[in-house]
């Protein structure tokens, strides 16, 4: 004998939050002239939300891939929640705050920093790009 169980449940989002995630400008950044290999740097951003409908949610730093030139180059975006409900203040300005990610700097060459600052007429993003050098301080003493 066989016996099957049948179950649901409703995914009627009208009595949930009323949510989404954009990305918002990153304003400034604390990046160092230049890097020590081996090193761990915490780096610091300043990020800015549009109106009183925006809270920030969190930074997301991550490196273009896997091979040598791709791990050097980073991309960082600041990640807002959005009230989409109707029942914040739209014309209201928003806040300025700041987050940080930690990168460990384990090759030679350049490292390039792409910080998201919007988007042009045609819905492309837009990025600061920042080059820190990697320099060698291994034989700086006597």
């Amino acid at each position: 004998m066989s016996v099957i169980l049948l179950s649901g449940c409703s995914i009627d989002n009208e009595s949930g939050p009323n949510v989404a995630y954009d990305l918002v400008a990153i304003t400034g950044n604390d990046l160092p002239e230049s890097f020590e290999k081996g090193k761990t740097y915490e780096v610091n951003v300043t990020y800015e939300l549009p109106n009183q409908c925006y809270a920030f949610n969190s930074l997301d730093a991550r490196r273009a891939g896997s091979s040598s030139e791709q791990r050097r180059k980073i991309y960082v975006g600041a990640i807002s929640l959005v009230n989409l409900s109707g029942t914040c203040d739209e014309s209201s300005e928003g806040d300025t705050g700041t987050s940080k990610f930690t990168i460990l700097i384990d090759e030679d060459g350049e490292y390039e920093f792409n910080f998201w600052i919007g988007k042009d007429s045609t819905g492309q993003s837009l990025y600061d790009k920042v080059t820190v050098p990697v320099v060698d301080n291994t034989n700086t003493g006597a």
